[in-house]
C-alpha cells in the first residue's frame, strides 16, 4: 500500500500536489496578511492638554483675520500641537499619539475646574465670563460667547472632561503625557480691576493710595493684588487641580503618569515696570509649593527665555521674537511704550519654544 500510493505514484501528479500545496500556502499568507498588520497596528496613546489660550493656541492677529469665522483649525501652532510632534518619535513613546486640547481663551483657573464641588468646584457668585474671584462657570469663549473648541466639552469644565478621558485609571487609551497651563487670566483680571480701581481714584481725588503718578499707582496695586490675593489663589487651584487628577480616590483620576506645568513669562515687561519680578516669585512659588508635592510633575518655565536678564535691550528683543507685543497689526490704541503694547501671545517662534521646554520637562518626568 505504501509503496503503490507512495514511491509508486507517477511524478507529474505528485509534482502538480505541490504546485497546489505552494499555492494554497501562498493564497493562506496573502488572507491572514491583514490579521498580521493589524497586530502590529501601534495602539492609540492619549496627550492631554489642559489650559487657557496658550494651549488653545490663539493669537489676537489670527482671530481678528478669521472672525466671526472662529474654526479650531486655523488656531493649530500651539505648543502642544508642536509637542504633539516630538511625542510622535518612537524614540521616545512611540507612534500614534492623538492630541485632546481642551484648551479655552479666556479660562481662569476658576473656570477649568468648574462648579462641580465635588471635585473642589463653587457655586458661582459672579456673571459668566466675569473672571473675578466669584466666577466658576467654565469657559465662557466656548458656553457664552459660542466659539468652538479643539475638543469639544459638551457641558464640562476641563478638570470634568479630564477625568471622563482617565476613567478612574482605566482609560480608553493609555494616556501618555498631560500639560496643564492656567493662572494668565487670573493675573490679567487682577490687572484690569486695579485699571478700574486707580483710574477711578485719580478721576475723583486727582491721587491713589497706591503711588503718586496712575503708572505707579497700577504698579503698586497690581502687587498688593498679586501677593495678597491673585498669586495664593494661583497656586492652591493648580495644586488643587493636579491633586484631583492624581486621586485615587473615588472619581478622582487615579494617573499615575507624566504631568507638565507650564510656568509664566512677562510680556508685561515694559508695560508695567516691575512685573518681572512678579512673575519670578509665582514661578518660584509654583515649584515650591506645587511642583515639589507631586512626584509625577516637572516644570517648564519659559520666564529666563522669554524675559532674560542680561540687558534691557536683550529682553525687548526676546519678547519681541517671542510674543506678539510687537506685531504691528495688534497694537493697542495709546499703548505705552508705543509698539510695544500688543498681544500677550506667543509668536510661532514662541510656541515652538514653549514646546521645546515642555518636551524637556516631558522627557525629565520620572513617570513618563
Amino acid at each position: 500500500m505504501q509503496a503503490k500510493y507512495g514511491f509508486s505514484v507517477p511524478f507529474r501528479p505528485r509534482g502538480r500536489l505541490i504546485a497546489c500545496a505552494v499555492a494554497l500556502m501562498a493564497l493562506s499568507a496573502t488572507m491572514f496578511a491583514p490579521v498580521v498588520a493589524n497586530a502590529e497596528t501601534p495602539t492609540t496613546k492619549t496627550y492631554l492638554a489642559l489650559g487657557d489660550s496658550i494651549t488653545f493656541g490663539y493669537t489676537e492677529e489670527k482671530f481678528n483675520i478669521n472672525f466671526p469665522n472662529e474654526s479650531p483649525s486655523f488656531f493649530e501652532e500651539g505648543f502642544d500641537n508642536f509637542f504633539n510632534k516630538e511625542l510622535k518619535k518612537e524614540t521616545e513613546v512611540g507612534k500614534g499619539s492623538t492630541i485632546v486640547n481642551d484648551g479655552c481663551p479666556g479660562e481662569t483657573s476658576n473656570g477649568l475646574i468648574g462648579e462641580n464641588e465635588a471635585i473642589g468646584g463653587k457655586t458661582s457668585t459672579e456673571p459668566a465670563g466675569s473672571k473675578g474671584l466669584g466666577d466658576y462657570h467654565p469657559c465662557a469663549y466656548h458656553f457664552v460667547d459660542g466659539f468652538p473648541l479643539h475638543n469639544s466639552l459638551g457641558s464640562l469644565s476641563q478638570l470634568e472632561g479630564a477625568l471622563s478621558i482617565l476613567k478612574e485609571g482605566h482609560p480608553a487609551h493609555e494616556v501618555k503625557a498631560i500639560t496643564l497651563g492656567i493662572g494668565s487670566n487670573d493675573e490679567l483680571s487682577a490687572v484690569a480691576k486695579c485699571e478700574k480701581e486707580v483710574g477711578e481714584e485719580f478721576a475723583k481725588e486727582g491721587k491713589s493710595k497706591y503711588g503718586s503718578t496712575p503708572e505707579a499707582a497700577l504698579s503698586g496695586c497690581v502687587l498688593v493684588a498679586a501677593e495678597t490675593v491673585t498669586f495664593p489663589h494661583i497656586v492652591k487651584n493648580i495644586g488643587d487641580i493636579i491633586g484631583v487628577i492624581d486621586s485615587t480616590e473615588p472619581g478622582g483620576g487615579h494617573y499615575t503618569g507624566a504631568i507638565v506645568l507650564l510656568g509664566f513669562y512677562n510680556p508685561f515687561a515694559f508695560v508695567l515696570p516691575g512685573s518681572d519680578g512678579l512673575q519670578e516669585v509665582l514661578n518660584e512659588a509654583l515649584e515650591k509649593e506645587v511642583v515639589a508635592h507631586f512626584p509625577n510633575v516637572t516644570f517648564a518655565n519659559p520666564f529666563p527665555k522669554i524675559n532674560p536678564k542680561k540687558s534691557e535691550k536683550g529682553e525687548k528683543e526676546a519678547i519681541c521674537k517671542y510674543t506678539e507685543m510687537c506685531n504691528p497689526n495688534v497694537q493697542k490704541p495709546g499703548g505705552k511704550p508705543a509698539g510695544e503694547d500688543g498681544d500677550i501671545h506667543p509668536t510661532v517662534a514662541g510656541y515652538k519654544l514653549i514646546a521645546k521646554l515642555v518636551n524637556e520637562a516631558w522627557l525629565a518626568n520620572p513617570a513618563h
